[in-house]
């Protein structure tokens, strides 16, 4: 395990950590959504809407659980974009330390 001092993400890099968290818990969510509707039966009543039209069934069971992650991953864009001052902050105070599993040569170790 290495730890490394962040002193500036480029917002490319920021924003692919987001929308992966994002993306991830969607498809968390929607799994957990889906398969909530199958346990309670409900999945043969529930409905959605594709643009102007309107599903049932099976079908919008199964959009959902494709939508659910592609609305976490285009908030998660949002939230990146906004969220990337933290980088202001990460310029002030000089870098931020984290720990992990790093690959190349263009890192250095940090003492604890």
């Amino acid at each position: 395990m290495k730890r490394v001092k962040v002193k500036y993400l480029k917002i490319s890099s920021y924003l692919k950590l987001c929308v992966g968290a994002g993306v991830s818990i969607g498809i968390l969510d929607g799994a957990f959504r889906f398969l909530l509707l199958l346990v309670m039966g409900q999945l043969s009543t529930s409905e959605a809407l594709l643009f102007s039209m309107q599903v049932k069934g099976w079908v919008a069971g199964i959009l959902q659980l494709l939508s659910v992650p592609l609305l976490y991953g285009v908030g998660a864009v949002l939230f990146g974009c906004v969220s990337y001052l933290f980088m202001y902050y990460l310029k002030c105070k000089k870098g931020l330390v984290i720990e992990g599993v790093f690959e190349g040569e263009h890192y250095e170790d940090i003492p604890k």
